[in-house]
């Protein structure tokens, strides 16, 4: 059966927007929102919500947004006065990120993080948030911007080497854009320069090839 991504995003749009069991995670979401757009910040949503709001997957746990570096302190003073908690920061060896911080806001877990860099496979990735390759989508009247499905690939492909159960996702996600019109195809270009595996290299000329 073919996925009918268009249908299953409005359908899990629907649920995150009048289902409680979302309840506080929708109002952190459009808390944040609204204070980010205030303060002129920008970032983008990525992994599991991202996918959520695309009709990939059928859940979500957290948030993770990749922030513009020059933006951190402004994000850090609007999550502490709003009562969020830092948690932890650095990385774990295998996600080593220019900047991470986890906040615990109420029982909503938020991770910031700038200069997305994951170490695996005996190779190295980087993804730098860029205002350019942003897909937005209208979630209740507001337009929420989420990191490019080209950018989520290569991502959760190096995230298999410290995670295996990340396979999963990562075969949704190249299935999506397998099928799927490229908005980002620049993004699986400049990767194929990068010093990441040569499997996922194969996979991403499979995924041009095939437009």
């Amino acid at each position: 059966m073919i996925n009918n991504y268009d249908y299953q995003s409005q359908a899990n749009i629907q649920c995150f927007l009048e289902d409680s069991e979302y309840g506080e995670r929708k109002m952190a979401l459009y808390k944040l929102f609204d204070k980010f757009n205030q303060e002129n910040i920008h970032y983008g949503i990525s992994c599991s919500f991202n996918l959520f709001i695309r009709g990939i997957v059928d859940e979500f746990h957290d948030f993770d947004l990749l922030v513009d570096s020059e933006d951190i302190p402004k994000i850090k003073k609007i999550l502490e006065e709003e009562g969020a908690n830092l948690i932890e920061t650095g990385g774990n060896g295998y996600c080593e990120s220019d900047v991470y911080m986890h906040f615990q806001f109420g029982r909503v877990d938020i991770d910031i993080i700038s200069g997305f860099r994951i170490l695996t496979f005996g190779s190295s990735y980087l993804y730098v948030y860029n205002s350019n390759e942003l897909d937005y989508i209208n979630i209740g009247g507001k337009e929420i911007p989420l990191i490019s499905m080209e950018a989520l690939y290569i991502l959760y492909s190096m995230m298999e080497g410290w995670q295996a159960r990340r396979r999963y996702k990562r075969l949704l996600i190249e299935d999506y854009l397998l099928r799927e019109k490229l908005r980002y195809p620049n993004i699986l270009n400049v990767a194929l320069n990068s010093p990441i595996p040569g499997w996922i290299k194969q996979n991403i000329k499979s995924i041009l090839l095939s437009k």
